[in-house]
């Protein structure tokens, strides 16, 4: 189908920038009549448009391709190092921000504590602390800075831009992020998700197809989903989508602080870990964790927890298995109603523990209703311990690619 040309209009002069940036962030190097055959547009309606593109600083001439007689062709790509976007991630025990390119590299980044004596501090002052030292750590311009992408827990409200009744981070319950931000940096702020941001990072930064329909599982001290169909976000009714870490597990099983019973948060997170090792040495379960446990089982953190179990404490290694299992029975009723194509697990737990991944697909197959699910592909995440901090990078990238109205240049 053919693209619309640019008219009189400012917005047909908007979608046709918008969609040449997409092409050259993905496909780029690239020529000015690679462009028009993809995207169906005139190669003078390409040249005006490269042409503003280079001028602003968006774009840059990178090298010449093939010549086919006359003058080789310029080479386009994007100006990685003109653009930078402040990617915020708000977790249970920090929140990191980081000055990232629009091509998912780290310029500079900071990280504050969610629990530090040192600070007595309500849940805004310490987003605000954060990005105010890493700004201070950069000699970057600030009008390179083109937007503040917030990745955090669910449930949120992205049209305001609000933090809802986040189970797990009751301090930043109501909070109006995206306002407060904006108001204090002057910068389009968008907040998403951490889960549907990990998985946007997935789909813009990794080496997947843009096609692909993507579950992703964000197994951190919660558990969260993300789902993309189509290259979109699925958010649902009220942004209720993805919420596999509240879908019942087990109908008698222990309370989930979202109030409900047998939650899969409740029985495979960072936390419900934390809680049953505890729980087993209080019954007098043999673990090299006791005596730590013992003098302060504020020590009993989940990396702590897992490096015990890599060492071989056989409490801790029942513990991970039977949350492995849990996880696959959670990832098999979401294929079986969403039918995925990839599959991908992050957060904290699976970068502490990837083994954790394959035990929930041992788990999941077996369970699978459709033969074809069968060639569902399970991977761990490109990103690590920073998915959903790239991830919010790419929730500004999107919008900066996607949304007309708010390209590059306005």
């Amino acid at each position: 189908m053919r693209m619309a040309e640019p008219g009189n209009t400012d917005r047909n002069k908007q979608l046709n920038r918008s969609l040449v940036l997409n092409i050259i962030h993905k496909n780029g190097p690239i020529t000015k009549a690679e462009i028009s055959k993809e995207l169906e547009l005139t190669f003078a309606t390409i040249g005006n448009i490269t042409s503003e593109l280079i001028e602003t600083g968006a774009i840059k001439v990178t090298g010449y391709g093939q010549s086919n007689g006359g003058r080789k062709p310029a080479l386009y790509e994007i100006n990685w190092e003109n653009n930078y976007v402040i990617a915020l991630d708000v977790g249970v025990t920090k929140i990191s921000a980081a000055i990232v390119n629009l091509k998912a590299e780290i310029h500079a980044r900071c990280d504050v504590e969610m629990e530090n004596s040192q600070y007595d501090l309500t849940f805004i002052e310490r987003v605000f602390k954060a990005i105010d030292q890493l700004l201070s750590r950069t000699d970057l311009s600030h009008l390179k800075i083109i937007g503040i992408g917030v990745s955090a827990p669910g449930p949120i409200d992205e049209e305001s831009g609000k933090l809802l009744s986040l189970p797990n981070l009751q301090e930043g319950r109501n909070v109006t992020i995206k306002q407060q931000l904006e108001q204090r940096y002057g910068l389009m702020t968008v907040l998403e998700k951490d889960a549907n941001a990990a998985a946007l990072a997935e789909q813009w930064f990794s080496n997947m197809q843009m096609k692909e329909n993507i579950l992703y599982i964000f197994a951190d001290q919660g558990i969260g989903g993300g789902l993309i169909i189509d290259t979109r976000i699925y958010r649902g009714f009220h942004n209720g989508a993805g919420e596999i870490g509240h879908m019942s597990i087990d109908v008698d099983g222990p309370r989930c602080n979202c109030g409900n019973f047998g939650c899969l948060e409740a029985m495979a997170s960072g936390i419900s870990v934390i809680k049953q090792v505890k729980k087993e040495i209080r019954r007098g379960a043999s673990s090299s964790l006791a005596e730590i446990y013992l003098q302060d089982e504020k020590q009993l953190t989940l990396d702590l927890i897992i490096q015990h179990g890599k060492n071989g404490d056989p409490l801790v290694k029942n513990v991970l298995d039977q949350t492995g299992r849990y996880l696959g029975i959670g990832v098999a009723n979401a294929i079986n109603f969403f039918a995925p194509s990839q599959v991908i697990f992050g957060g904290q737990m699976i970068d502490l523990y990837p083994e954790i991944v394959k035990i929930a697909e041992r788990t999941a197959k077996p369970r699978f209703f459709s033969d074809a699910a069968s060639r569902i592909n399970f991977t761990n995440s490109s990103f690590g311990f920073d998915a959903s901090l790239i991830g919010a990078a790419a929730i500004i990238q999107q919008k900066l690619f996607d949304k007309p109205e708010n390209t590059i240049i306005k």
